[in-house]
């Protein structure tokens, strides 16, 4: 469950970062870290681009807070479980209602 909101966090963050804001970053980088950049991507035998990106992600997805999936589903259950009840409520009451006045 964590691995796929990871998952879709990655794919919107991807999704962020397309080529034209790449080229906005590009454009603000000084020249050291263009340098560091075309570097590391000579090591890793990957074009800058995809470097960069890839380390933007790293970076967002390190500032992000974890998720609570546990809390949520408890959340979830509470609240499924009162409406479930009123619903029930509901249901009984119009049933009653319906044999009170010769319509069930």
């Amino acid at each position: 469950m964590a691995g796929e909101i990871e998952d879709r966090a990655r794919a919107a963050v991807e999704a962020k970062l397309r080529e034209e804001a790449i080229a906005r970053i590009y454009r603000g980088l000084s020249p050291e870290a263009m340098r560091a950049l075309h570097a590391v991507s000579e090591m890793r035998n990957r074009p800058p681009e995809e470097v960069l990106r890839e380390e933007l992600q790293g970076y967002i997805l390190e500032k992000l807070p974890p998720v609570d999936i546990e809390g949520i589903i408890r959340t979830m259950a509470g609240r499924f479980y009162q409406l479930g009840f009123l619903c029930g409520t509901a249901r009984r009451f119009v049933r009653d209602w319906n044999r009170s006045h010769g319509d069930g």
